[in-house]
């Protein structure tokens, strides 16, 4: 798996949670979004690549699980595909391919930290569109 060319994050995706956000008359539902994402994302990865180095298998297949689903969520479905793998091989205890994979993965995620950052634009400006 590799970085890519398109977007790092689905633009239907993202347009989608605008979308949510308007019709449940909640217009900081992106920035609610982006701060969990950014409170709880890092400190996951980090657990997923100390499981890889302990040989963690159940907390690998954890902490891979539900980065997934923060990711798919937000439409970083290049980073979520990283993660059902590593979630996989957390399962098979395939240590050595889930090394192989965490510096790709690394590189994805700090995309993906990055985008998400980006969503919510500093205070006074317009939304850009995500990376």
């Amino acid at each position: 798996m590799t970085g890519g060319d398109g977007p790092v994050l689905d633009p239907d995706v993202v347009a989608g949670l605008e979308q949510l956000g308007l019709e449940s008359d909640n217009p900081a539902f992106i920035a609610q979004l982006v701060a969990l994402f950014a409170a709880n994302a890092p400190a996951r990865f980090a657990r997923a690549a100390a499981a890889v180095a302990a040989r963690d298998g159940a907390t690998l297949e954890s902490v891979a699980h539900t980065l997934k689903s923060n990711c798919a969520m937000l439409g970083a479905n290049r980073m979520a595909a990283f993660c059902r793998d590593l979630e996989a091989m957390g399962e098979r205890r395939a240590f050595d391919e889930a090394a192989a994979l965490l510096p790709a993965a690394a590189e994805e995620f700090a995309r993906v930290a990055g985008a998400v950052a980006r969503l919510v634009p500093p205070s006074g400006t317009s939304p850009g569109t995500p990376a």
